[in-house]
């Protein structure tokens, strides 16, 4: 790609290049707008052997979508794409200032903050996660549902156990949750068993696993019960950085419960200049909600823009393309 000066002042910024950075970064360089994207290549989702859902790359690993994305970026003259990290960003003048581990500063009048999240599985407290975790035990039933269809599966957790187990019932009829020592409401626990979904709240002593696939669920009473695949109803995540809330965006409770940075539907927060999408602002979409959120993020910039330069443009000029 054309490098782009660092000491010039950019259009956009984006931090992070998971779908919905790179989706913004690919809209923004289809308007040609002067961006750089910034990606630690450290995704949450690299532990998984294939991500599910995405039209078109459905069944494909993370890395392959991202090494998509790179190349279909390279004919964008004005994008420039840095396997880099982000040390610090900062409200400076007119713009912001940006920071990488390696030393290099860049400008920008605006910034997208898709850092995602990441996760902490030692707030599950479930030995053995770290062995099948992307393989046999995921937090997403749409991500990997249907490839475990007709198996005996695991729900883990009491928060959102009800809500779980209607859908995961919609890919095996043997069902168990296991709440790890903490009990269900009584209402919730019956419902749940009236509909032939059995709760299980002894302690956990051990998942039992074999080459990433989960074998059985060992309890605190030493009884092991055989499993095929789970899926997490707890909320174990954190933000990935704090770049947003560096620069001063608010953060609130989402529906599912779940803190995570405030911004309106295209991603703009209340400080001027700065957008949160992805998993930053959600908690949890998926790839291709993501990706919609990117773009949707970007297309809005790009209208911002736009309207700024219609708005002091020199009505009886030729149009030249400012960027000839």
């Amino acid at each position: 790609m054309e490098d782009t000066n660092p000491e010039a002042l950019l259009d956009l910024l984006i931090v992070g290049g998971g779908p919905a950075g790179m989706s913004a970064a690919l809209v923004a360089g289809r308007a040609m707008l002067s961006t750089v994207i910034v990606n630690a290549e450290t995704p949450r989702n690299a532990v998984t052997t294939a991500s599910h859902g995405f039209l078109t790359r459905d069944g494909a690993h993370p890395t392959e979508l991202l090494a998509v994305a790179k190349g279909q970026l390279r004919k964008y003259g004005t994008v420039r794409y840095l396997a880099e990290t982000v040390e610090a960003v900062r409200k400076l003048g007119g713009g912001f200032e940006v920071e990488l581990v390696d030393g290099a500063r860049f400008m920008t009048r605006r910034i997208v903050i898709a850092t995602g999240y990441r996760d902490d599985l030692s707030r599950l407290e479930l030995p053995g996660i770290e062995q099948v975790y992307g393989k046999s035990v995921y937090p997403c039933i749409f991500c990997d549902g249907f490839e475990h269809r007709g198996e005996r599966l695991a729900i883990f957790g009491r928060e959102d156990a009800d809500h779980y187990a209607p859908k995961v019932r919609l890919w095996s009829d043997d069902v168990i949750v296991f709440t790890n020592g903490t009990p269900l409401p009584p209402d919730a626990k019956a419902e749940l068993e009236l509909r032939n979904v059995r709760v299980l709240e002894h302690p956990i002593r051990r998942l039992v696993s074999e080459n990433g696939r989960l074998r059985a669920v060992e309890l605190s009473t030493g009884d092991r019960i055989e499993r095929d695949a789970g899926f997490i109803a707890e909320d174990y995540s954190l933000a990935a950085t704090t770049f947003a809330e560096d620069l001063g965006v608010a953060t609130s409770r989402n529906e599912w419960g779940m803190e995570a940075l405030s911004a309106d539907d295209f991603g703009k927060t209340a400080v001027p200049g700065v957008y949160v999408v992805g998993d930053a602002k959600v908690g949890f979409g998926g790839l291709i909600w993501s990706a919609s959120e990117g773009a949707g993020c970007a297309e809005s910039i790009v209208g911002e823009i736009a309207a700024e330069h219609w708005a002091t443009a020199n009505v009886s000029a030729t149009y030249t393309d400012r960027r000839s």
